[in-house]
């Protein structure tokens, strides 16, 4: 389906997973306006910080190195060594462990979202009295081009 010409391009997976990778592993002060700056080079089109963090894992793996970032100027101000002080193989180790400890602590954070989410829908579903069977049913079948529901069972029309 083609865009109209005045409909904004939207993030795409591959894209959602580029920007992820790119604050895992982002070294420096880091500001939404950065990484807007750098998500503009990255994926070739601009977008703005509240489209960025729209996106869960984008918004969760932001917060989570900015944490990071923190928690490193303060090891820094008490006097911890700095990584000019270690072989560049321990380094890039430490940089490796440290983006997917990046990465662990988003995701974390973001089950933690859809567990509360799932405690209120369950909160729900028990006041309204439906089901786990109901609650289990397949999706109804849909023409993705045309956005329609079926009625039928999957393959009639």
């Amino acid at each position: 389906m083609a865009r109209s010409k005045n409909s904004k391009k939207r993030l795409s997976e591959q894209d959602v997973k580029n920007i992820v990778a790119v604050l895992e592993t982002w070294e420096g002060p880091l500001t939404w306006d950065l990484v807007v700056q750098r998500v503009a080079v990255v994926v070739g089109s601009r977008f703005s910080r509240q489209a960025l963090d729209a996106h869960e894992v984008i918004k969760a793996t932001f917060q989570s190195r900015k944490r990071r970032n923190r928690a490193m100027l303060e090891s820094v101000k008490k006097g911890r060594a700095t990584s000019d002080e270690i072989p560049a193989e321990l380094a890039l180790a430490l940089q490796r462990a440290e983006a997917a400890d990046v990465r662990a602590k988003a995701l974390e954070e973001i089950v933690d979202r859809y567990r509360e989410k799932f405690i209120v829908w369950l909160y729900n579903a028990r006041n309204r009295g439906l089901t786990e069977e109901q609650l289990n049913a397949p999706l109804p079948f849909s023409d993705q081009e045309s956005g329609a529901l079926w009625t039928k069972k999957r393959g009639k029309k």
